[in-house]
């Protein structure tokens, strides 16, 4: 029996506007997000850290959340990232624990002679309770700590040598946090500015040196405009974090939020810290074939900055309440694991 013209096109209009109503419903229940990184395009806490947050977010979240990663700068200036996230401007972002907190996340970022190795930084923060801790501290900001980053070693990269510490006074070293502080103790000065910027500052000599990550020897090519990569690292590895707006992260269900944390504690921070030390070792082996000289800094030298590390510290935990009681974890948990 032959359906009716009519009666077909009725059948076909009904379908079609079922499919696309279908689709504007799945659309709707699509949360979208917009992330920033705080690091330059070329720069592995972008390619590497936030790139990967969010590739297995949206893999694992699909149909659910869809995350899209945008440059340093393109939708909030990297000094004002965190005041976007916490107003919904932005939804995520890696950033680096200190523009949030003067103290608690200085802790966090890695005190220099702290920790010693991934395994530890992922025991303090997930077993130890440290992640718990600043997710509370966070949460004051209206911002939700999502996961620890690692990123490696950060040692300093220099266009004079560093034999003794002493070598350090008076010159213009760009560093954030804990090394910042480890630069003022030993006669330097702090600078900072936009890290995409610290090649031409190197170039221009606006800045001596800088606390980096060796992978940026070969991604920025600062082995073009250093001339002394200095060891050990004081801060090895380094922890940058993935946060996001508290708002944002309330609109996820229950069970979307738990897969989201569990997603980046399983398949996300010790993966991409694994890729980062690839770029890190690329790094020394371009700067080495460049030409650059590698300092090793002798025991009683090393003895020195340690010492000196120890005023940081201090004065950390000196800070407020939150910073006294990061510190204090963080020793509690070195001291057991024979580091102190």
């Amino acid at each position: 029996m032959k359906t009716k013209p009519k009666k077909a096109l009725f059948i076909l209009t009904l379908s079609v506007f079922t499919v696309v109503l279908i689709a504007d419903i799945a659309t709707a229940q699509l949360i979208r997000w917009r992330a920033q990184s705080l690091f330059g395009p070329e720069d592995t806490s972008t390619t590497v850290q936030a790139r990967m947050v969010v590739d297995e977010t949206n893999k694992s979240l699909e149909g659910k959340l869809r995350t899209t990663l945008y440059g340093v700068g393109q939708i909030s200036p990297p000094g004002t990232m965190t005041e976007a996230i916490a107003r919904g401007a932005l939804d995520a972002g890696l950033t680096v624990p200190m523009m949030r907190s003067e103290s608690a996340g200085i802790a966090a970022f890695g005190m220099p002679f702290g920790w010693q190795n991934i395994d530890q930084v992922i025991e303090f923060y997930y077993d130890f309770g440290f992640l718990d801790f600043m997710r509370k501290v966070d949460a004051k900001r209206n911002i939700f700590f999502a996961a620890p980053l690692p990123f490696g070693p950060i040692t300093l990269l220099t266009k004079f040598p560093v034999n003794t510490i002493n070598d350090l006074k008076g010159k213009k070293i760009w560093s954030e946090g804990p090394a910042a502080s480890l630069v003022e103790a030993l006669g330097g000065t702090s600078v900072w500015f936009d890290p995409g910027e610290v090649y031409m500052g190197l170039r221009l000599g606006t800045i001596d040196g800088v606390f980096f990550g060796t992978a940026e020897l070969e991604t920025m090519k600062l082995k073009e405009v250093i001339n002394y990569v200095v060891l050990p690292a004081p801060i090895d590895p380094l922890v940058v974090d993935w946060v996001v707006g508290l708002n944002s992260w309330n609109k996820l269900s229950p069970e979307d939020r738990q897969t989201y944390d569990r997603v980046l504690r399983e398949n996300v921070v010790r993966q991409q810290y694994e890729r980062c030390m690839i770029s890190n070792d690329k790094g020394i082996e371009a700067a080495k074939q460049a030409g650059v000289t590698f300092i090793t800094l002798k025991d009683e030298e090393i003895a020195k900055f340690r010492k000196a590390s120890m005023k940081v510290w201090d004065d950390v935990a000196k800070t407020d309440a939150d910073g006294a009681k990061a510190v204090q974890m963080l020793k509690e948990y070195l001291t057991k694991k024979g580091v102190f």
